[in-house]
């Protein structure tokens, strides 16, 4: 059935799904243009910087991850020659630095502070940190684009393709088209354990005023 008088889930067939994949990995890579241009406009000196470049490095990475439910972007879409170069750079940031701690980008120290006469005054720990160069952010948001840029070229036509072999079809036959099953929950039971599966699923969290409810109101 429609999900409402203006909107209806297209049935379920390998290109509807494929149309939810590449829609997927468009709005990963949007969350990664978002936070990079986000980034830049704020400044390198800007506390969101490192922040703001991190989540765009996470995003974008997370649009090219295998996962339980979907393959990476590179089951259809190769990167560009001319892009090797970045996207391995990305990468190796988003594993080394990003979501590891093990590269030459940190460094942590065991100090003491000494006394003008050259004895130890107090132990303190300290950790350098390299963020991210204005200039990598910016082969940063030229991947980004490029990627998305490739994403949206194999959405149209597809898009195209479904639109004019359903559009025909009746009232009576999309009254029987499948809907996503939408469920809500009291904020306080928020895990974010849950995987996505099919037919499709979503659970919507809510917290009204900082205390958890059970509902809408």
């Amino acid at each position: 059935m429609p999900l409402s008088p203006t909107i209806a889930m297209l049935p379920d067939t390998p290109d509807s799904r494929l149309l939810a994949e590449l829609s997927s990995y468009s709005d990963d890579l949007s969350e990664a243009s978002d936070a990079i241009e986000q980034a830049l406009e704020a400044g390198h000196e800007s506390p969101l910087w490192q922040p703001l470049t991190s989540y765009a490095v996470v995003a974008y990475m997370r649009a090219f991850a295998h996962s339980n439910v979907r393959p990476g972007l590179l089951a259809y879409v190769p990167v560009p020659d001319d892009l090797v170069e970045a996207h391995d750079m990305i990468r190796g940031y988003r594993n080394t630095t990003i979501a590891h701690s093990q590269s030459e980008l940190s460094m942590s120290l065991p100090l003491a502070s000494l006394t003008a006469e050259g004895t130890v005054r107090q132990v303190l720990p300290i950790t350098i940190r390299h963020n991210l160069p204005q200039t990598t952010a910016r082969r940063i948001a030229d991947a980004v684009d490029r990627m998305s840029a490739l994403v949206a070229e194999l959405i149209q036509p597809l898009a195209e393709r479904l639109t004019a072999e359903y559009r025909h079809a009746s009232p009576a036959t999309i009254a029987g088209w499948p809907v996503p099953d939408l469920d809500h929950e009291p904020a306080d039971r928020f895990t974010a354990q849950s995987r996505r599966r099919r037919p499709p699923r979503f659970v919507a969290y809510w917290d009204v005023g900082g205390v958890p409810v059970d509902g809408p109101r």
